[in-house]
């Protein structure tokens, strides 16, 4: 199967059974289950869909899909915010489209870890699930139907080879490679039907695979929905809910255009699944509330960044092989092969407490649309504010000539292609609060996040990283100059919608039902995704979402 999902725009009705807001993990999984188990399903997203092949693969083709007021469909959505930035995925399977693949389990004590005052962050279900064991099978089912495992050639990568070169200098930790949403075996019709390719080893994953080797959740869990029945809508936003008089929900919704945001309009449905992202539901119930609909006191607070952190190894002494070259396999570039922008992981501090651990990838951010960027700015980032070490005369010169061969043009033999980008996780205190401003824009404030010791240790270790390789180590954010320093930027928000076990806690129930702050829940309303995620996990979360999905929509059958 190769044809367009998504239906047509006239289809859609005024009156549904079951909506669910969002195609990103938390709603593909969702709209899966309930499909599959002969239930009535509408699905709308915001995005547009995206066939592969047409994602875009130059920097002004990258530069004209940030999504903005002039671009509402933009594959990539990037909040700019006082204290931390996001990045998330626009379009018809969500941030699947524009991750890096990465299904990392989570150890088993981030389930019991309690925060300040020695508060369990879980509620007590999820506590007992994964004390039990029952809780992996809903792993194992999202895994199954992401089809994950590891690169085969892993260990042969060049960069592999660079991040092992550390791990072999440290104790208490573990190495190796890590399941990835990527496929490797096949060239045909996939488990469900859908026409897949093999991986080049492109490094396109962050900018969407156009060889369709990506497992994306437009590969598995969309076309499973739509060919048990499910509809499913793009362009659609939604902007807030209301309780009927008659029971069920009004939704407000606009159809956006490629160049604008469309005019508001409303649709009712018996039941409502808010699988918007972390940043999306959270702002559809905190708009919705400021209309009157009850919520739980704890809507918006506790986001987490779940402890991203990146930094960047620039031109050391070996060659790390991380220059993207897209689908393109008859271009000089793929010579270069770096494979899928993560492969393999070191996670520390095994034997130490669980707010002590983290996660350290291979993360080789150069896909083909950014290299000729990188390559002519990175330098300019390494003067302004890296941290190198000291080097003779002869280092020197094989470094400048390094930086000279990439301001000259593309070479395997520049600075960018001796360069390792890291994407660190590890556990923050999750304190931050999301808000509406007056300009009807979402705000996230987090004044405590520079503060927390958990990214000193993190820059300690990145900077051990770029002198092993004697390499200069540089920080990757936003430059905040009311801070004084660089943002963070998190690819992975959670929290605002918490799950607990009563609306002083939290934001839903176990279950993901929504409290309506009076000791209830409203019938019928649930939020599914990253924003029920009460604290970080120390590595990449979408398989946890995927899999507190696969539970509550279980339950919700």
């Amino acid at each position: 199967m190769t044809e367009p999902l998504a239906n047509q725009p006239g289809e859609l009705a005024g009156d549904y059974e079951t909506v669910v807001v969002g195609s990103g993990y938390g709603g593909a999984v969702t709209a899966a289950r309930l499909a599959e188990r002969g239930r009535p399903v509408c699905v709308l997203e915001r995005g547009k869909e995206w066939i592969p092949g047409t994602f875009p693969d130059t920097a002004s083709e990258l530069r004209k899909n940030l999504r903005g007021k002039t671009c509402p469909l933009g594959l990539f959505d990037y909040y700019l915010c006082e204290d931390i930035d996001v990045l998330k995925g626009n379009g018809l399977g969500g941030t699947s489209l524009v991750n890096a693949n990465t299904a990392l389990r989570p150890d088993p004590e981030l389930f019991a870890h309690q925060g300040p005052g020695g508060r369990p962050r879980w509620p007590k279900l999820y506590r007992d699930l994964a004390g039990s064991g029952e809780l992996w099978k809903y792993y194992e089912r999202a895994e199954s139907m992401l089809a994950v495992g590891h690169h085969p050639k892993a260990l042969e990568l060049a960069k592999v080879q660079l991040l092992k070169k550390r791990a072999d200098q440290l104790t208490d930790h573990e190495f190796g490679p890590v399941n990835i949403a990527v496929n490797f075996k096949f060239d045909g019709p996939n488990d469900v039907g859908v026409a897949q390719k093999p991986c080049i080893g492109c490094n396109d994953c962050i900018t969407g695979c156009n060889v369709r080797a990506k497992n994306t959740l437009y590969m598995n869990y969309l076309p499973y929905a739509k060919a048990h029945g499910a509809q499913i809508f793009t362009q659609i936003e939604v902007r807030s809910l209301t309780a009927s008089p008659g029971g069920g929900y009004t939704v407000v919704y606009r159809r956006n255009e490629a160049d604008k945001f469309g005019e508001e309009r409303t649709l009712r449905a018996r039941k409502v699944v808010l699988s918007a992202g972390t940043l999306g539901s959270t702002e559809i119930l905190l708009r919705s509330a400021q209309g009157g609909f009850a919520a739980s006191p704890r809507l918006g607070h506790g986001f987490s960044g779940n402890g991203d952190f990146l930094g960047l190894a620039y031109n050391g002494d070996h060659r790390a092989n991380v220059l993207g070259f897209g689908n393109h396999l008859d271009s000089p570039r793929a010579k270069v092969r770096p494979g899928p922008t993560i492969v393999a992981a070191i996670r520390y501090n095994r034997s130490r407490p669980f707010a002590e651990r983290l996660t350290v990838q291979d993360f080789s951010a150069l896909p083909s649309g950014l290299v000729d960027l990188f390559r002519r700015a990175l330098p300019v980032l390494a003067v302004t504010s890296g941290k190198g070490t000291r080097w003779g005369i002869q280092e020197v010169l094989a470094k400048v000539g390094r930086v000279g061969r990439d301001l000259l043009h593309w070479d395997p033999e520049g600075a960018a292609n001796h360069s390792m980008v890291y994407l660190v996780m590890c556990i923050d205190d999750g304190a931050g609060t999301m808000t509406l401003g007056g300009d009807d824009k979402l705000k996230i404030g987090w004044p405590t996040l520079r503060k927390d010791p958990s990214f000193d240790r993190v820059r300690a270790e990145l900077l051990e990283h770029a002198r092993m390789l004697d390499a200069t180590y540089v920080h990757l954010g936003r430059f905040n100059p009311l801070k004084l320093s660089d943002n963070l930027v998190t690819a992975h928000p959670l929290g605002g919608c918490h799950l607990a076990e009563d609306s002083d806690s939290g934001v839903v129930d176990v279950d993901g039902r929504v409290f309506d702050g009076q000791g209830g829940v409203h019938p019928g309303l649930f939020v599914v995704d990253g924003a029920i995620v009460p604290m970080a996990e120390a590595v990449n979360p979408f398989i946890t979402i995927s899999a507190l999905a696969e539970r509550i929509a279980e339950k919700m059958a």
